[in-house]
């Protein structure tokens, strides 16, 4: 298995996971995944596994922050199949979009995740932000 950035040429093969993930709108899907795995801005990594992306990370550089001066990264997505998961895919996947952040300059990363994995942001050491059930934030600080 390999974490490496997802291919323009495999939206067929990661669009099944994206839309596992959740709920995805159709029009100008093709275009949108295409600008995004071209884009700097972005990290798009898929775990791949014999040729199938198997799980995926979407990170964004947001920029700095206006009033700290200080670069921000964005979790979007961190989805591994469930026939997958409980096998480390989703720490390496987070070990290497640290390690861009860290990378681009940002202070620190930050996500909204579902309650299903809570425990799984925890154990890793992020620290959660705010307390809605539903959405949960959380955050990893990088220390500079």
């Amino acid at each position: 298995m390999e974490i490496r950035r997802i291919q323009k040429d495999e939206f067929q093969n990661a669009a099944i996971l994206l839309r596992g993930m959740g709920k995805v709108e159709e029009e100008d899907f093709y275009r949108r995944f295409v600008d995004i795995v071209q884009n700097t801005d972005y990290l798009f990594i898929g775990a791949i596994h014999k040729e199938r992306v198997i799980g995926y990370g979407l990170a964004q550089d947001y920029g700095v922050h206006l009033r700290l001066g200080k670069k921000i990264c964005r979790l979007h997505d961190l989805y591994v199949l469930p026939e997958y998961r409980r096998t480390g895919i989703a720490r390496k996947l987070m070990d290497v979009t640290a390690e861009w952040c860290k990378s681009v300059g940002a202070t620190w990363l930050q996500w909204n995740a579902s309650k299903q994995s809570i425990e799984f942001y925890e154990k890793i050491g992020s620290e959660r932000l705010t307390y809605d059930e539903d959405k949960p934030e959380f955050e990893l600080e990088f220390k500079m």
